[in-house]
């Protein structure tokens, strides 16, 4: 398998103070925003001269990457009365190889991991992204580590064990992230989900495979932009990646407006006044995978910078949506249906107008639990 390095890619940058970093794996984000107490992810910074680079494409920083033919999902239209008042479109993520929008994260990550010459990944998942890993850390011959927590579905646990990876479990999901921070200055297996307090996020590598979101959402409407995105979103690795996507092909003025679905006011709160670097009360049975009381800065920039905002939905409401859309057609992950919700929430509200343009990240189908 041969891996090619991008070589328009020249660095990372941080998404607060714009510091300039080599390329290498910044585990615990920016350095200086690190030691100010203010911790901040970094993204890929590419030569300007993309003269050699296909209209229409967003820069990736590996060329020939680790793959199992995720991406190219459909964007399914024609979907009136999925949301009473309003006619959307589903990107329908869990037609990747595993189920879920983390196999573009996981092509990304593992494709890096494998050029950097570690011998595995590690990583703390609530599920689709332990899966994730561990099938495409098995295509690329590397190992892979998980850390659970207890409540993890036995099924997803079994799976991730199936597809090779080791799996250790901890009552707390904070233990999750402890057990990663052992790998930071690791020479053989690299920590690619977040291990810092208050968050940063995710690897930035891994996080440049959703910028493709916004590539196929575009292509797949003939370059024309909605104006509404939705996100569900825990740290915001999703929404920063689709959101860096659109700002390369559109620019920063002419990106959609990103609604962030959460399970309580997180985002929502930050927007109105509370400090980011706070603690969030709030607690989620239904969407583990969006849970955490905990923001990073990526998922209040994502939404700053789109001009958007952020749509709490509750357990109860997403629970019964979920139930719906299974009899309807619609097999989503409850973190997926609460974007489905949040779209209701927001039209209710009067934020999102009943003839505008909007897109929902169905972010991962919900068999694999069963």
């Amino acid at each position: 398998m041969t891996i090619v390095q991008n070589p328009r890619l020249t660095g990372l940058a941080c998404l607060r103070c714009d510091r300039r970093y080599e390329i290498a794996d910044h585990t615990t984000g920016c350095p200086a925003c690190l030691a100010e107490g203010a911790p901040a992810n970094l993204e890929c910074v590419y030569r300007p001269d993309g003269a050699d680079r296909p209209a229409g494409r967003v820069e990736q920083p590996y060329l020939r990457p680790v793959t199992l033919g995720e991406g190219g999902t459909p964007l399914l239209t024609d979907l009136a009365g999925v949301v009473p008042g309003i006619d959307v479109a589903l990107k329908w993520e869990g037609a990747n190889p595993t189920g879920s929008h983390k196999d573009r994260f996981s092509a990304a990550v593992v494709t890096r991991a494998a050029h950097a010459g570690y011998e595995g990944v590690v990583a703390a998942s609530s599920g689709n992204a332990g899966v994730s890993l561990a099938a495409y850390c098995g295509r690329a011959g590397l190992r892979c580590e998980v850390a659970v927590t207890d409540d993890t579905p036995a099924r997803v646990v079994e799976l991730m064990r199936d597809l090779g990876a080791d799996v250790v479990s901890f009552p707390r999901s904070e233990q999750r992230w402890e057990h990663t921070a052992r790998y930071r200055d690791s020479t053989l297996m690299l920590p690619v989900t977040n291990f810092v307090v208050p968050p940063v996020g995710s690897s930035p590598f891994g996080i440049e495979g959703y910028k493709l979101v916004a590539e196929e959402i575009l292509a797949d409407r003939g370059g024309s932009a909605p104006e509404w995105v939705v996100v569900p979103a825990s740290r915001g690795d999703l929404a920063w990646g689709v959101h860096l996507g659109f700002r390369e092909l559109l620019g920063a003025d002419a990106v959609p407006r990103l609604c962030l679905v959460e399970p309580f006011p997180r985002v929502a709160a930050v927007l109105a006044g509370a400090d980011q670097w706070a603690t969030f009360p709030g607690d989620t049975r239904v969407m583990p995978s969006l849970g955490g009381n905990l923001l990073a800065a990526q998922s209040v920039e994502a939404v700053r910078r789109s001009r958007g905002h952020a749509e709490p939905v509750d357990d109860e409401s997403v629970r019964a949506e979920t139930r719906r859309l299974w009899r309807t057609g619609f097999p989503l992950e409850p973190s997926s249906a609460a974007g489905l919700v949040a779209v209701s929430r927001a039209l209710a509200a009067g934020r999102i107008n009943p003839d505008a343009d909007v897109v929902v990240l169905a972010t991962a189908h919900g068999l694999k639990g069963m």
